[in-house]
């Protein structure tokens, strides 16, 4: 299974969330450090939760960082966050 497909499965299975999106930006990395030819590396990653309410940016940070800490173990190798609750999604 494709690393992206397992993280949405991790995001099914632990957040209720309005919406999200993953987005492999790995190839636009090449060349740089953690980029290996043919997987996926550096991903975007948007999601809409109420389950970040009352959280600040770097604790919403933290709660994914340990959803995929075995992704980060296994050739992840940087995510650019963007979580919102759904009343800052607009």
């Amino acid at each position: 299974m494709k690393r992206k497909s397992k993280i949405e499965e991790i995001i099914k299975q632990n957040l209720n969330f309005e919406h999200y999106k993953i987005d492999d930006v790995s190839e636009s990395h090449r060349g740089h450090s953690g980029f290996v030819e043919g997987q996926e590396t550096h991903l975007n990653i948007l999601i809409v939760s109420d389950d970040f309410k009352n959280l600040n940016r770097v604790s919403r940070q933290r709660v994914l960082n340990q959803l995929l800490f075995d992704e980060f173990k296994n050739g992840l190798h940087a995510v650019s966050y963007s979580l919102f609750t759904k009343d800052e999604y607009k």
